[in-house]
């Protein structure tokens, strides 16, 4: 293969030090489009976006690529521009020179580390772990005040409909509380950082939740709702039980003692309730692998697959369909989406054991997003 064209770009800010390389090389009678991704310093990732291509096609690919790693701030390296030894502080890198980043006037969520499921048992054997239901919806932290601020998980405000959270209008002005939002307008809280004058991050998670069902609750109306708690081994398991049965997404454990701490730790946890499914690869995408199953003798487009994959996979999966081959791929995945597309879909291994046929569209389960209603 000879390279054609190519370009390295560099992005430098706060805890980021990335690189991405990308090159049109001859491949062939036609033209595919490489890249590398990753930390500097480190080993590179490696893939394709377009394989075996027009040269135009291949052009235009690459022209999308660098216009949007440009867009995000990335820098091509020159002679005269070269990466700084050491990334610079957040506002001063390269995401501060295309102004994309929006200022941080509220707080910043805790948020949970994800576990797999071979750790549910010990988290349910925890007495010190409290469970809840894991909600799927939009990161919401609220201040309350003549005028409710609204910010994300990041703390930057969210441009929304106020009249959605008049359900805490009565709560002590200054309070601060953290919830999900869900899709029908339903803001389910599950802890309180404020109440008035009086800051309660300090406290231990449990003491913070019985604030919040105890002193706050008489004052909450509307559609404001509280994620119920499950304290000991069998309330946890009965919890996750109905969870699974429902198919929910997943459970989440927080440490009774802990205080509310900015950012991932240990003592948030989250284990999402992962499916697999057979699924045929019919193309590079560019950006994913597209992955299809038979919905009778017709072929259904599912979604598109990355994560998971290594540089020898995606090798692999080039290769074969350059040859005009449909590998058969195990994934997992969150929950299929209403119209059967794969939510985080996560590449596990090439299925050779496997046959076309046996990919079929009743492998695609939808989550179920009600809360489940009680405590133990």
């Amino acid at each position: 293969m000879s390279i054609v064209k190519s370009i390295r770009l560099f992005f430098q800010e706060g805890s980021s030090d990335k690189l991405y390389n990308a090159a049109i090389v001859k491949d062939g009678e036609l033209y595919t489009v490489t890249v590398e991704w990753g930390r500097r310093g480190g080993s590179l990732n490696q893939g394709s976006k377009a394989v075996k291509v027009a040269l135009a096609v291949a052009q235009k690919k690459y022209d999308a690529l660098v216009r949007e790693k440009t867009n995000k701030g990335y820098q091509a390296i020159t002679e005269e521009l070269q990466p700084a030894a050491v990334a610079p502080p957040e506002g001063q890198g390269s995401g501060s020179r295309v102004g994309t980043k929006r200022p941080r006037v509220g707080q910043v969520a805790q948020l949970l580390q994800a576990i797999e499921e071979d750790e549910l048992a010990a988290y349910l054997a925890n007495d010190r772990m409290i469970a809840q239901q894991k909600i799927d919806g939009d990161r919401v932290l609220v201040q309350i005040g003549d005028d409710m601020l609204v910010t994300n998980r990041d703390g930057q405000k969210k441009d929304v409909d106020l009249r959605m959270f008049e359900g805490l209008s009565y709560l002590p002005h200054g309070t601060v509380v953290d919830g999900e939002l869900l899709a029908g307008g339903e803001y389910w809280l599950f802890d309180v950082l404020q109440v008035g004058d009086d800051d309660v991050r300090a406290r231990g998670y449990l003491e913070r939740w019985e604030l919040l069902d105890g002193e706050l609750e008489p004052a909450l109306s509307g559609n404001v709702r509280i994620v119920p708690i499950a304290r000991g081994r069998k309330a946890k398991q009965k919890l996750h039980d109905q969870l699974r049965a429902s198919g929910a997404e997943g459970l989440v454990f927080k440490d009774a003692q802990a205080p509310y701490t900015p950012g991932r730790g240990r003592s948030q946890l989250k284990c999402k309730f992962v499916k697999s499914a057979d699924v045929i690869i019919v193309e590079n995408a560019g950006n994913a692998y597209q992955m299809a199953v038979y919905d009778g003798k017709k072929l259904f487009e599912c979604g598109r697959v990355f994560a998971g994959t290594t540089n020898a996979d995606r090798k692999s999966l080039d290769a074969a369909l350059g040859r005009k081959e449909r590998p058969i791929c195990e994934v997992q995945y969150l929950y299929a989406t209403d119209d059967h597309q794969l939510f985080q879909p996560k590449f596990v291994r090439v299925r050779d054991d496997k046959v076309a046929k046996d990919c079929l569209r009743d492998q695609l389960l939808t989550t179920c997003r009600r809360v489940i209603v009680g405590s133990g």
